[in-house]
């Protein structure tokens, strides 16, 4: 972000932010600029500042000596940490003033943590907290330094437990399996097996034990051994934990669910079910429950928790931690990412796959889910989160946000969906059989914001093609009209066409541009609600050129709609809407 634009915005909302820091330096370089280098590097990445006082309404400092300033930062970030940061300390000019500026890259994550070198790793590594830099705890720093080595804890024994400790159903089932898709493993007897395949090992007897893995996956009762490995979930009447309703409750429902994972998987999905709206869609001849989150999504992302959380004895005392909220569905798991994945990876289809739990992630791929027809837990392919980032945009609801720390993960499916069960209960009281997913998204454009195009179609995953003739058809049936030439069509409800009352769409405010430019904008709009969050991923999905992606990026931004995410020269950098409140 431009200097002069971002202090605007902190004076605006009068603070720092997670990214952005700001010192006054007026008598030299501060002695904690150097743990804000080490929380920048640790983090996402950030922007740092000497010569403006927030205290002051974000002014310039008087006196401040910018060549001294640039010097010693720059000997800060080559000598004082560890890894040392590259990135250029420059002189720059606001309001006729002179500062100094650095642009914090992220590091690479199998190089955290950071640290100011006079501290060490325990005592120097720090992380962005709010608008601060705090400490990071020894078991961050530990799960950071877990990143460079491939960790076992899932393939531990557990004390006491015997092979009798493991459900034989669930063995049974899992082992025939395994031996269908592996013929060669045929002939070999069960106890042998379950070694093989890391279920069990061997004592320095000679005696098999169940691993936690295996114990956790196909165990009568795993808790047994490992009280706290069980996931929490909890339904809150208001978007507060803690905060109560007006008859005084602070839970909606509460439960501990335990058990092996099938059992947990499918007692979590009937949890969530007991507590979800549904409205139902007409798709040909059959009929869809559409819930307030897809029960695939809330699958996926709870074995994604159960898979990749960390099983370090410094973590077993841990659970996973669900919430339903009225507006979103969060899910918390100990232990940060694991291996050379940062957060702009999840969900992208060019990232390299990694498992800190090799073990449990194999013993997963052929662990069935209960009442299936021989369906897994999961594939072990990498696909888990390509797969929720397809299903959300199907359904036409946004992408998840991951938070991520060195020492949790929390991940939160905002509730907000073009096809709620109130827009579904809409669509199917239009009496209109055999639509299509591509006509439901294009109804509930239309109904939730006024208009659709074939471009915000092709923003949530529908190709040109389909679009196109998604929306003829409706014009054809009459509950559409269209607009506009040919290259800028766009399409609204038939008012006198239907048979119920409608909401008004949200007003938006009158634009000058062009139609061109506006369908270009409001296309990626939907682009980046759809999750195409970074200028490539737009430029793909839209089928637009750099340059155009770029000038309508800057517009949106003038605009105060849209906001980039990194430091201005990041090369990760992503763009996210900014919310009303946000404004």
């Amino acid at each position: 972000m431009d200097t002069a634009v971002l202090l605007e915005r902190l004076r605006r909302i009068g603070s720092e932010l997670p990214w952005a820091e700001i010192k006054a330096a007026a008598h030299g370089l501060p002695k904690n600029a150097v743990e804000t280098v080490s929380a920048f590097a640790n983090g996402s990445g950030g922007t740092l500042i000497l010569g403006i006082d927030e205290h002051q309404d974000f002014a310039p400092v008087e006196g401040f000596d910018p060549l001294a300033a640039r010097d010693a930062l720059a000997d800060a970030c080559a000598n004082k940490i560890e890894p040392p940061c590259r990135a250029d300390v420059v002189l720059e000019e606001h309001d006729g003033h002179p500062i100094v500026r650095l642009d914090v890259p992220e590091l690479d994550p199998v190089a955290k943590p950071c640290f100011v070198v006079a501290r060490g790793a325990y005592g120097g590594s720090f992380i962005r907290g709010g608008d601060g830099d705090r400490r990071l705890t020894h078991y961050e720093v530990t799960q950071l330094l877990s990143n460079r080595s491939q960790p076992t804890h899932d393939r531990d024994s557990v004390p006491g437990a015997t092979l009798d400790d493991l459900d034989q159903e669930l063995v049974r089932t899992y082992l025939a399996r395994v031996r269908r898709r592996s013929p060669r493993l045929g002939q070999v007897a069960d106890d042998r097996l379950l070694i093989r395949l890391g279920v069990a090992s061997l004592d320095e007897k000679g005696e098999p034990h169940p691993t936690l893995a295996g114990l956790l996956c196909l165990g009568e009762y795993p808790q047994q051994f490992y009280p706290q490995l069980f996931v929490s979930f909890v339904v809150l009447p208001t978007t507060r934990m803690g905060e109560t309703d007006p008859a005084g409750r602070r839970f909606l429902d509460n439960a501990t669910i335990d058990g092996p994972i099938p059992a947990v998987v499918a007692d979590v999905i009937a949890m969530a079910i007991r507590n979800m709206r549904v409205g139902a869609i007409i798709s040909g001849i059959g009929r869809e429950d559409r819930y307030d989150y897809p029960l695939d999504v809330i699958r996926e992302l709870v074995v994604n928790a159960i898979m990749h959380r960390d099983y370090s004895p410094d973590a077993r005392g841990a659970q996973i931690q669900i919430e339903l909220y009225p507006d979103r569905l969060v899910i918390k798991n100990p232990g940060g990412l694991y291996g050379p994945i940062t957060i702009g990876d999840l969900g992208s289809e060019d990232h390299q796959s990694t498992s800190r739990n090799q073990t449990l992630a194999a013993i997963l791929a052929d662990v069935e889910l209960p009442g299936s027809r021989g369906e897994t837990l999961c594939e072990n392919r990498g696909t888990g989160l390509l797969s929720v980032m397809a299903e959300l945009r199907r359904v036409g609801m946004s992408p998840p946000d991951f938070h991520i720390e060195p020492g949790h993960i929390s991940v939160t499916v905002p509730q907000h969906a073009l096809l709620s069960p109130e827009t579904v209960d809409w669509i199917g009281s239009l009496g209109q059989s055999g639509l299509t997913d591509a006509q439901h998204l294009a109804l509930a454009m239309m109904r939730n914001s006024g208009v659709a195009t074939n471009a915000t179609l092709q923003a949530w995953g529908v190709d040109r093609v389909t679009a196109g003739e998604a929306l003829r058809e409706l014009v054809a049936r009459g509950i559409a009209l269209r607009s506009g030439g040919r290259r800028y069509a766009s399409y609204r409800l038939a008012e006198d066409a239907l048979p119920i009352a409608m909401p008004s769409p949200p007003s938006t405010p009158t634009s000058s541009g062009t139609p061109g430019v506006e369908a270009d904008l409001s296309a990626i709009v939907e682009a980046i609600r759809a999750g195409h969050t970074s200028s490539r991923a737009i430029q793909d999905q839209l089928g637009i050129s750099q340059s155009t992606a770029s000038r309508r990026l800057g517009e949106l931004m003038k605009r105060g709609r849209v906001r980039s995410v990194h430091p201005k020269r990041s090369s990760r950098q992503e763009y996210r809407l900014i919310e009303p409140e946000e404004k």
